[in-house]
């Protein structure tokens, strides 16, 4: 059995068949990492509708149901295609089982993800064209948006943009004639869209071909090339549309990014993604409607309102953070002063955070290495809102320091932090703190140290 080369495979040739494809294993090889455990498997297919990632067009996933093989308790097992790379002239699926080569499989892909990658690709060619025939402003490349995977089943409003980067950047008024002249071509004059296939011995003298993979061996391999009615003709393994009706609309926003000198990237994205964005971009303004009690047109003034106030009220906490500071700083240096063993502690249980425990300790640091040479102090805050803590022991020592650490960790389950190794400051945080354990360390410093 001979695979088909990437160029010529089932979903190259007709990108609408989404199910119900059957073909055949020809080989399956485990992936190993670095210490020769395997990871997976890799499977050639003689065919396949699931595209491999490549022309900026990320791969297709799938399914693998496997409906004839030596052994019939596996018979429509369904096996899950994670990715699709190309190695050469060839298609390789990732798998995280085996199968058997000379096995049957029906393949399935997922449908949603292929047309939104067919309508932001087919989109892409068409504006690329669009820009070079109107404008003469090149293409550099092109990067696709966000895809929904697992990991990231909820797409932020700007992952749903793809971008080109073009050789200059555009004016308002261009992006907006283009956003024009695109939507015509998709509304009112749709264009056909068809591919041509150049074997090894066909004269591809005419086609540009210095963006094809380096990798990919002209000599034998397919040479495909995606044309737009008479706009446009380039090469290209991905899946496309058949007409630019498919892509729906289109939607390209005027901000762009400079990049590389004078390049810039332009954003848009096509079909299903822009009603996809609308809606995200509804729910959040709705939200903000609701939070802040106004009318949607009036959510921008009340954040910059929202922003000068909690901006004066940051410079008003640290105000107060630095004077209370002071304060508990001096109570500190009293408190050693009277101690016998110097041991002291201070404890805030309401707003202990972090900024006022380490503005405590700025205000000690100096006074304490010029006064004692021997001390032992734990800064310790709890938020009890969050049920979080945070906690800085000081010492001249470094033994000290790690013995105090040892016996709070006895304490305190999610005490975790670092320093202090020759003395000085070991600082802390508390992940969460159960009652019980907030009792226990209450106990052990009011027993062992002396509160300031």
């Amino acid at each position: 059995m001979k695979p088909v080369m990437v160029g010529a495979l089932a979903c190259q040739r007709d990108s609408f068949l989404f199910d119900r494809f059957k073909t055949l294993v020809v080989s399956c090889e485990p992936k190993k990492d670095k210490d020769s455990i395997t990871k997976g498997y890799e499977i050639e297919l003689q065919d396949t509708i699931l595209f491999p990632e490549g022309g900026g067009q990320p791969s297709d996933s799938g399914f693998l149901k496997i409906v004839e093989g030596n052994d019939s308790s596996s018979i429509n097992k369904k096996i899950s295609v994670s990715h699709v790379s190309r190695s050469g002239l060839y298609a390789k699926h990732h798998v995280k089982e085996p199968i058997e080569p000379g096995v049957t499989v029906e393949i399935t892909i997922d449908e949603v993800k292929r047309l939104d990658c067919m309508q932001q690709h087919t989109g892409q060619h068409l504006l690329s064209a669009v820009l070079e025939n109107k404008y003469k402003v090149n293409t550099v490349s092109w990067s696709m948006g966000g895809i929904v995977t697992e990991k990231k089943p909820v797409l932020e409003p700007s992952d749903y943009f793809n971008y080109i980067e073009l050789n200059r950047k555009l004016t308002e008024i261009e992006v907006t004639e283009i956003s024009d002249d695109i939507n015509r071509l998709i509304i009112n004059f749709p264009q056909e869209i068809t591919v041509v296939e150049r074997v090894s011995e066909d004269d591809a003298s005419e086609v540009n071909v210095s963006k094809m993979p380096d990798d990919y061996d002209l000599s034998k391999g397919v040479l495909r090339t995606i044309h737009i009615g008479n706009i446009d003709s380039n090469p290209c393994c991905g899946t496309h549309l058949k007409s630019t009706s498919q892509i729906g609309s289109i939607l390209i926003i005027t901000n762009q990014t400079a990049v590389r000198g004078s390049n810039s990237r332009l954003y848009f994205m096509c079909g299903k993604r822009v009603a996809d964005h609308a809606k995200s971009i509804k729910k959040i303004l709705s939200n903000s409607k609701e939070l802040f009690r106004c009318s949607e047109s009036q959510v921008p003034e009340k954040t910059e309102r929202q922003c000068k106030q909690l901006q004066q009220l940051n410079k008003r906490e640290q105000y107060w953070i630095r004077k209370l500071a002071r304060f508990v700083s001096e109570d500190l240096k009293s408190t050693l002063e009277a101690s016998e063993k110097k041991r002291a502690y201070f404890m805030e249980e309401e707003f202990g955070t972090l900024e006022l425990l380490l503005q405590v300790f700025k205000e000690l640091f100096v006074y304490l290495k010029e006064k004692f040479e021997v001390y032992e102090i734990i800064i310790c805050g709890y938020e009890r809102q969050t049920g979080t803590g945070s906690l800085l022991i000081l010492s001249e020592s470094g033994e000290k320091i790690f013995s105090l650490v040892a016996k709070l960790g006895s304490l305190l389950q999610n005490l975790k932090g670092g320093g202090g190794k020759n003395g000085g400051k070991w600082q802390g945080k508390i992940t969460s703190i159960s009652n019980a354990e907030f009792a226990a360390l209450t106990n052990y410093l009011s027993h062992d140290f002396i509160s300031c």
